[in-house]
């Protein structure tokens, strides 16, 4: 049997994985535009090896901030709204109380 609280977390987290897609999307795109405006500036080598350790560095970046864990979920969404590429408006249907934490969150530095 199915509880109150079981559906409340499924929809909570099927909320969240549509927001980290949002803002995956977001984020990936921006960085295809900004690489492609980096590689236009290459002249020589250094360039190269520039971007090489800039994308190398954002892999490990996105990779990691989207890597869903429910337990962490709620920070993983603050720093997206603090980064904003995720907006409070986008996580409608949380509870009150998860999105107050995710806004207290986001406000923090």
């Amino acid at each position: 049997m199915t509880t109150n609280t079981q559906q409340s977390s499924n929809t909570e987290q099927k909320i969240a994985q549509e927001a980290l897609r949002k803002a995956y999307t977001r984020e990936t795109e921006a960085l295809v535009a900004e690489i492609n405006q980096q590689a236009s500036c290459i002249t020589d080598i250094n360039d190269i090896w520039a971007l090489s350790d800039y994308l190398n560095s954002q892999r490990y970046n996105i990779e990691g901030k989207y890597d869903f864990q429910e337990p962490t979920s709620v920070f993983v969404l603050a720093q997206l709204v603090k980064e904003k590429w995720l907006t409070l408006d986008e996580l409608n249907g949380l509870t009150p109380s998860t999105k107050a934490k995710v806004a207290a969150l986001a406000k923090m530095s």
